[in-house]
């Protein structure tokens, strides 16, 4: 011991120094110390270098102070490592290009090189290590030259390790192992910093300090290693994400304002969105290969759930840091479109089964629906995807339209604030506008023409009872809409409107039929007199359009659809304007205009029977209205209709109906004068014409007599069949009252006290009348609103059944028959002429 003092521990050579005993190492710290600093300082030997930070680390590191660590060894020692590190990788990349298996010197001089790095490595894991094991709770500002020297280094090897292929020129196998070695140490360093990292403790009341931004620094010199390892190691790339994260959050309240959030979301975003192309990739080879390889659908299994890894970190951030992330939503948008552009059923999306499909949708694309409910309320997320001035490329519309649709039925379940700023136009400024939720899914749908036309089929939804099947992107979107509508507040009313009636009058087709059937279930699900306003609006807008215009066409196509919405007492309002038009304008009516009320009344027409009219009143109220409506353009209706209308007529005369209903008739009927029935129809529609006057005619009441005998004479003036006026003649009763009429004669001088009995008589007549209008109107009025027209079944639905059951039970006959005896020789054909006609039937109904 004597000795050791004697000699001077500046004088002792390193060798000497790295046999020295614990006690020595300790005691002579302060002096030997100084002297390894230095002579690390100025030596030019790498192998030198990496002797005397070993016999630093190993033999004097345990002894220092921790609280001092910084000011001794680290800040004097670790920019001097970094420096050597970086000449040695400058010295192998430079030297790698001459490398090959016959230049056996520069083979040698780089593995040299590589052994060196790993020594290097080795010795700061054994600082991290150190740090790790002395203390329990760590200030970062007390080691801050460690981690930042620490994390240059293992970038630089990562990079290194990356580019190897290409560094080495092929003759990578020459120095694999020390490689691996190199890579297998920089990890190790890596979990370890990570480790240390965790112990760190900062104080969330100090505000700003260079912890907070030492721990700024790490946080994104991470980041920069997640871009480097995304492609060489899974696990070791999932948990250096996962540590970024959680040092995000766990000093959230200190360095939240210090953080680049967008290069976090930005490196995030593009993590996801390069593991799931991978995940696609390994899914379309197994698709296209024969054979299942058990290997690659473990890999595809293993990159998937990397993919959910991935998005739920950034579920995490984004729930934490939400308002900070205003300049990243366009590209969280982007990942959403982007990841949707390459899935079926997008047109550009990869080959993939169906089961993996289910599998994708089933694991990684679920955790994107939560993301979109966090940013739904973020008003900068609002604004990227519904900017007025949004262009998006082709492989985008289709993801853009399903990404409004998600909104829309996420909306329903927010304040009524948050729908507003959707639903709601907005200018932010002369250069950007906010465009409505609703315009924005017709303008997004009308982007979709090669989805539509194709189709593609997307999910359905369940219903109760029933299989879920696919559907369309029309119905899919429909649907949704509609849905919408139906939750949505009623604030939004104007808005809806605003966007319907602009998507009505589009002129692409498409667009404009959507426009109509999300108007028609808002008619049919609002009250009666919301449609009622509809009806009077469109109308409004019909009569205001100038001339022939696709407008007019869409709007006019509306029109009639609402129609047959409306209550029974609307549409008898609604048909007596048109009668109105009629009566006054009729010749003013462009082409679109009368086909327009005749697909009406044709329609309508299609809905009544004797029963409805004989028992509701208010279908009388519509039917003696539709009579004259038809009268006006009877001329251009199809005989087959005018067969229908008199087969009804005479049926319902036979019942005695109200004195309205055979004035009605007889207005229809007297029209016919001007009208040539086709031979074909002559047979079914004469006698019935000659049975409804001859019943009129004979009718005791003077009201319905006199309007008779006026429409008989109009009648038989202008008809071309002369043969029907004796026919509705039956009795010399009635020939006299005809022939009194048309000769003004017959008439008597009313007494005084018989004018005072036909007063009498038809105020009686009238008080009943108004007495049965009255009740009438006590029991369709009270304070619930009209209930709008239920739907009606076809009056031939059980003609359908009856003949299809009839065709049903032929055909089990015949399949009898094949079982007791052979088939005859021209079965066959006649299955097959059989065959021919149910598929002409299946095109009728198609």
């Amino acid at each position: 011991m004597s000795q050791e003092r004697a000699a001077p521990a500046s004088a002792v050579p390193l060798e000497e120094l790295s046999s020295w005993p614990e006690e020595l190492c300790r005691r002579e710290l302060p002096s030997v110390l100084p002297r390894l600093l230095s002579m690390y300082q100025h030596s030019d030997n790498w192998i030198e270098h990496i002797q005397i930070l070993k016999i630093i680390v190993e033999m004097f590191l345990p002894h220092m102070n921790h609280l001092t660590l910084e000011e001794t060894f680290f800040s004097q020692a670790l920019p001097k490592t970094v420096k050597l590190f970086d000449d040695m990788m400058y010295e192998l990349t430079s030297q790698a290009r001459g490398l090959s298996s016959h230049n056996l010197e520069i083979q040698t001089t780089l593995r040299n090189i590589l052994q060196t790095m790993v020594q290097l490595l080795a010795a700061l894991t054994g600082c991290v290590q150190h740090v790790c094991v002395t203390q329990e709770s760590i200030i970062l500002e007390n080691i801050h030259s460690l981690p930042s020297s620490v994390l240059h280094v293992i970038k630089s090897t990562f990079v290194h390790c990356k580019d190897s292929e290409s560094v080495y020129s092929g003759h990578l196998h020459l120095v694999s192992d020390l490689l691996q070695a190199l890579f297998k140490e920089a990890y190790s360093l890596q979990k370890q910093l990570m480790e240390l990292l965790d112990m760190v403790c900062m104080d969330p009341l100090v505000d700003e300090n260079d912890d907070i931004l030492n721990m700024v620094i790490v946080i994104h010199s991470l980041l920069d290693i997640c871009s480097v390892i995304s492609g060489m190691d899974h696990a070791f790339h999932a948990n250096t994400w996962k540590f970024i994260i959680k040092q995000s959050l766990k000093h959230q309240s200190v360095i939240r304002s210090q953080l680049k959030h967008r290069d976090i979301i930005t490196s995030l975003c593009e993590d996801i969105l390069f593991s799931f192309h991978s995940c696609l990739q390994l899914a379309e080879q197994m698709t296209q290969s024969d054979a299942q390889d058990n290997a690659d659908y473990r890999l595809f299994q293993k990159t998937l759930k990397l993919c959910r890894f991935f998005v739920n970190s950034l579920l995490h951030y984004t729930k934490e840091f939400l308002p900070l992330l205003s300049d990243s939503c366009s590209t969280l948008h982007q990942l959403y479109l982007q990841i949707h552009s390459k899935f079926p059923p997008s047109l550009y999306a990869a080959r993939i089964s169906k089961a993996q499909q289910e599998e994708i949708a089933g694991t990684f694309l679920v955790t994107l629906d939560p993301l979109i409910s966090q940013l739904l309320t973020f008003q900068p997320f609002m604004q990227v995807v519904l900017d007025g001035k949004l262009e998006l490329p082709c492989e985008l519309q289709f993801p853009q339209c399903l990404l409004l649709i998600v909104i829309m039925d996420k909306l329903p379940s927010q304040p009524e604030d948050v729908q507003a700023l959707w639903c709601t136009e907005s200018r932010l400024s002369e250069a950007t506008t906010r465009v409505s939720l609703f315009k924005a899914v017709f303008c997004s749908f009308e982007q979709c023409a090669g989805e539509l036309s194709l189709p593609i089929h997307l999910q359905g939804v369940k219903s109760k009872g029933q299989v879920e099947v696919a559907v369309t992107l029309y119905q899919h979107i429909c649907v949704h809409l509609c849905t919408f509508i139906a939750s949505f507040h009623p604030s939004l009313f104007p808005e809806l409107d605003v966007a319907l009636l602009n998507a009505v009058l589009s002129a692409n087709m498409i667009t404009s039929l959507l426009a109509m059937d999300a108007w028609c279930f808002l008619s049919r699900y609002g009250t009666a007199e919301l449609c009622a306003h509809h009806v009077t609006v469109v109308a409004h807008l019909i009569k205001s359009c100038p001339g022939e215009c696709y407008q007019l066409t869409n709007l006019s196509i509306l029109l009639r659809r609402l129609f047959f919405f409306m209550a029974p007492p609307q549409q008898n309002t609604l048909l007596s304007a048109l009668l109105a038009v009629c009566n006054c304008a009729s010749e003013a009516l462009d082409i679109v205009q009368k086909t327009t009320i005749m697909e009406i009344g044709s329609q309508l027409w299609a809905l009544l029977n004797t029963k409805l009219v004989t028992g509701q009143p208010y279908v009388q109220q519509t039917f003696s209205l539709l009579l004259p409506l038809l009268g006006f353009f009877v001329q251009t209706l199809d005989p087959h209709l005018i067969s229908q209308v008199v087969t009804l007529q005479t049926s319902l005369l036979k019942l005695e109906p109200p004195d309205h209903v055979c004035l009605a008739v007889l207005d229809f009927v007297s029209s016919l004068g001007k009208f040539f029935i086709p031979q074909a129809f002559q047979d079914k529609i004469l006698p019935s014409l000659s049975s409804i006057f001859a019943s009129l005619l004979a009718d005791r009441n003077w009201i319905v007599e006199q309007h008779t005998l006026e429409a008989f004479t109009q009648f038989a003036e202008g008809t071309n069949h002369e043969e029907i006026v004796p026919q509705c003649l039956r009795s010399e009763d009635t020939k006299n009252k005809v022939v009194s009429f048309l000769e003004k004669t017959g008439f008597v001088d009313e007494t005084a006290a018989a004018r005072v009995e036909r007063v009498k008589q038809e105020k009686g007549i009238f008080r009943e009348h108004l007495a049965k209008v009255a009740v009438e109107e006590a029991k369709w009025s009270s304070l619930q609103p009209y209930a709008k027209r239920p739907r009606q079944e076809s009056p031939l639905e059980e003609e359908y059944r009856s003949a299809l059951q009839a065709a049903s039970g032929a055909l089990e006959a015949v399949e009898s028959l094949l079982q007791v005896s052979p088939a005859p020789d021209w079965l066959l054909l006649k299955m097959e002429m059989l065959q021919e006609r149910i598929d002409e039937l299946k095109r009728h109904v198609l």
